[in-house]
């Protein structure tokens, strides 16, 4: 069940008119891969609607090619095992938390992969993603981890403040000028 938070219809509406499409249907296909995808815009490009679905046979990324992934992606941190990523921060408050599930929930929903969604203390939240079907990291974590990162989230002024530098990466990782 989503809990909403007042978002408007208008909002609703672009998020999935922007996601239409996006749907992971059959069996991943490995030759509709963009070759080594370098960037936090080039991933979010990428879909499972592209790449099919995930299973037994999705290739994991080579451990060579973790630290150009991670690169793209700041603020998100390999585990130890090289199975996951994960990414932390405080949300403003309670309802800035669900609101952000609620949007992941959505995108997770549209490109047929389900991060782990934690949350602690009202408003500390994690997200693992890692795929399951293989027990370890495919194109599609760092995909949804690249989606993730463009949605809007209302930080903790404190959290905000001790980390604007991830923030300020995430924009030039992105191509986008930093903060």
């Amino acid at each position: 069940m989503l809990l909403t938070t007042g978002r408007t219809a208008a909002r609703q509406a672009a998020v999935v008119g922007s996601l239409a499409g996006r749907t992971c249907k059959g069996r991943f296909r490995s030759g509709s891969l963009k070759s080594m995808a370098t960037s936090a815009e080039e991933l979010r490009g990428q879909s499972c609607s592209l790449l099919g679905g995930c299973s037994s046979e999705t290739p994991k990324v080579a451990m060579d090619q973790l630290p150009q992934y991670l690169a793209a992606l700041p603020g998100w941190q390999l585990a130890e095992n090289q199975a996951l990523i994960s990414r932390q921060f405080v949300a403003k408050n309670f309802m800035a938390a669900v609101k952000f599930f609620n949007h992941v929930a959505e995108v997770a929903e549209e490109e047929g992969h389900h991060p782990d969604l934690h949350l602690i203390n009202y408003r500390e939240v994690q997200v693992v993603l890692s795929t399951h079907a293989v027990g370890g990291l495919t194109m599609f974590d760092f995909i949804m981890a690249a989606k993730l990162d463009a949605l809007d989230i209302e930080y903790s002024p404190k959290w905000l403040k001790q980390n604007q530098h991830i923030l300020s990466s995430r924009g030039a990782a992105a191509g986008e000028p930093a903060a």
